[in-house]
């Protein structure tokens, strides 16, 4: 299934987001996530779940959602929704927490060993610059980056042909304008203002400016022209066919389900045989 074209452009094509992993791919679509790995024998499993984001139908409701301040609340809402909805993503999400607090516990110690204090002490001011450093050398040398570059070619290839093949996904480009590493620039930017913001909420209110300046500012040209770059050298790789088949299948068993597939077995993992 993964090598043939099984999923076609339905009447309004959807808008598809995913996130990759050390060791496989989650796709997200209207109705239905896809969650793909390759274990360690090579074998391919996918699973396809309900996603349990709430949309509102109401259009008061949903112009409301749309304004300034209260769309950032939705948006950070929907996306904790849907990290909680798959347990990998929210394993990912919390390590990254985790690795953050870490960085900045063991800075925070070592500001005060002399002359190298005061360097390990501004690092500890702005611990998102080690962050960054340690994201990008695990995007450039593990998997997630062939993993990263295989969802943007597979997504890619379903909105300029219709369908997802090998072929078509591996001619397509691993570079993609909806990318969530465009949104980094507005994370650094939040982040290098809090050791000056005296506010205490500063911690939670830039979360609240960072989608702000997302909304206004994500699609314009010099911020996709950065997301670009950072998407090209630092936070996704040119797949293998390892990786790419892996996106493929996983792709293609999201788009039967939106497409009301009665042989995809919501809630079941699935064995896709693999070539690669």
């Amino acid at each position: 299934m993964a090598e043939s074209a099984t999923a076609h452009r339905s009447e309004e094509s959807l808008m598809l987001g995913g996130m990759a992993r050390w060791d496989g791919i989650d796709f997200f679509g209207a109705r239905y996530m896809s969650t793909a790995y390759r274990k360690r024998s090579g074998e391919i499993f996918v699973r396809v779940d309900p996603v349990s984001v709430w949309r509102p139908e109401n259009l008061t409701v949903r112009r409301i959602s749309g304004w300034p301040i209260i769309r950032s609340f939705f948006f950070w809402g929907q996306l904790l929704v849907q990290v909680g909805g798959s347990v990998w993503t929210l394993a990912y999400f919390v390590g990254s927490i985790a690795a953050l607090w870490l960085i900045v516990r063991v800075l925070e110690l070592g500001s005060g060993l002399g002359s190298l204090g005061g360097f390990l002490g501004f690092l500890a001011d702005f611990p998102m610059l080690p962050l960054l450093v340690l994201f990008f050398a695990a995007m450039k040398l593990t998997a997630t980056g062939r993993y990263h570059g295989a969802e943007h070619k597979a997504v890619a290839a379903y909105e300029k042909y219709g369908e997802v093949t090998m072929e078509k996904a591996r001619a397509s480009s691993r570079i993609h304008p909806r990318c969530g590493t465009n949104i980094l620039i507005y994370i650094v930017i939040a982040a290098a203002l809090e050791p000056i913001v005296p506010w205490w909420w500063y911690s939670i209110a830039q979360f609240i400016l960072i989608s702000e300046l997302w909304f206004t500012f994500g699609r314009s040209r010099p911020s996709i022209a950065v997301g670009n770059l950072l998407q090209r050298y630092f936070t996704t790789s040119e797949p293998t066919s390892r990786e790419l088949e892996v996106a493929v299948a996983s792709i293609n068993r999201l788009l039967e389900a939106e497409g009301g597939d009665p042989s995809v077995e919501i809630g079941t993992r699935v064995r896709i045989p693999a070539r690669y």
